[in-house]
């Protein structure tokens, strides 16, 4: 008895700590909505629009080529090192498409429900990989993830020395630590077992000779899908160097943390717009380099998501309904 009420409190304790940060991600995105909106009224010109659109998706047909090899290249690198992480103990296009539909998932639903379908995904097709497995590499890599994309963004301040967002990202960067240090802190006072049990599967996963080449293609990966802004900005006469352009794209993802719309619509616009006004872009061309990127990674991911949904059957549509059920619960 003694020992369910203190199973209870513990859960209790995870909850409200789940409630809380779903909070703070609500708040950073309704005020990102309303820099949004703010922007939209402002700058938004449908007859601009199409036509810088066009530029990209018409005009220069060999960028749009280039771009989209490279981001397609950047999900495949991401599932190599997916592959990599778990053993080799998984095909390679399970780990791809398990990150494919997570990224469909993510640009269809306002909650960030991706990751959810990528552990269903890998763990439908790959039968021999339980699902806290697959649960656990997903978590490991996704903080991966965003550790080198703090990385790009503190290099970027760095080397393009951005003033008071230099300064203000020391402050996030020794927020970011400690947050580090107090989850860590939490999960081996009040969930040892679990704290335990993934500590193991990291140690065993992230092996000398296994994090050299993850780590490679995440930030390889990373690097090649700044291409899309880079393009973006070519095709229609606002040229950005290629680091800048892994810079901007580094904080832009690095904000879909405050996801509460499909595809971080908003959010996405918001960030971009003012990372590239840091680099004395016009408001105007910023807002439009941020909507026409975010149009291309919506086409990319429609296009991705419906060809796996036809060629995949081993992946259903009721599947992943079932899953998103669960994550909203």
């Amino acid at each position: 008895m003694e020992r369910m009420e203190v199973y209870e409190g513990k859960s209790s304790k995870v909850a409200k700590k789940s409630r809380r940060n779903k909070a703070w991600v609500r708040t950073g995105g309704f005020l990102l909505i309303i820099v949004f909106v703010f922007l939209s009224v402002r700058y938004f010109h449908a007859e601009q629009f199409w036509k810088e659109t066009r530029k990209f998706f018409v005009d220069n047909p060999l960028i749009l080529l280039i771009v989209t090899i490279c981001y397609f290249l950047s999900f495949c690198l991401r599932a190599e090192a997916w592959r990599i992480y778990l053993g080799k103990k998984v095909r390679y296009f399970s780990c791809l498409q398990g990150l494919l539909f997570s990224l469909f998932i993510n640009h269809i639903t306002p909650i960030k429900a991706g990751d959810a379908v990528r552990i269903g995904v890998l763990s439908w097709r790959e039968k021999h990989i339980s699902t806290s497995i697959s649960a656990h590499s997903v978590v490991v890599l996704r903080v991966l993830d965003m550790l080198i994309l703090l990385l790009f963004s503190f290099m970027g301040l760095l080397a393009f020395s951005r003033g008071i967002l230099f300064k203000s990202s020391i402050v996030l960067l020794i927020a970011a630590f400690v947050f580090i240090i107090l989850a860590i802190w939490f999960l081996r006072r009040y969930l040892p077992k679990l704290f335990k049990k993934h500590l193991h599967l990291l140690k065993n996963s992230f092996q000398a000779k296994n994090f050299l080449p993850i780590f490679t293609l995440t930030v390889l990966s990373w690097a090649l899908e700044g291409v899309v802004v880079f393009g973006v900005t070519s095709s229609i006469g606002q040229h950005l160097g290629p680091f800048k352009a892994i810079w901007v794209n580094s904080i832009t993802v690095g904000g879909q943390v405050f996801q509460i719309t499909p595809g971080g619509i908003s959010t996405y616009e918001s960030v971009m717009t003012a990372a590239l006004t840091s680099f004395h872009y016009p408001v105007r061309e910023g807002y439009m380099v941020a909507l026409i990127s975010h149009s291309y990674k919506f086409i990319f991911s429609y296009f991705a998501g419906i060809m796996l949904l036809l060629i995949s059957p081993a992946v259903k549509m009721q599947q992943i309904k079932a899953l998103l059920r669960l994550r909203r619960g």
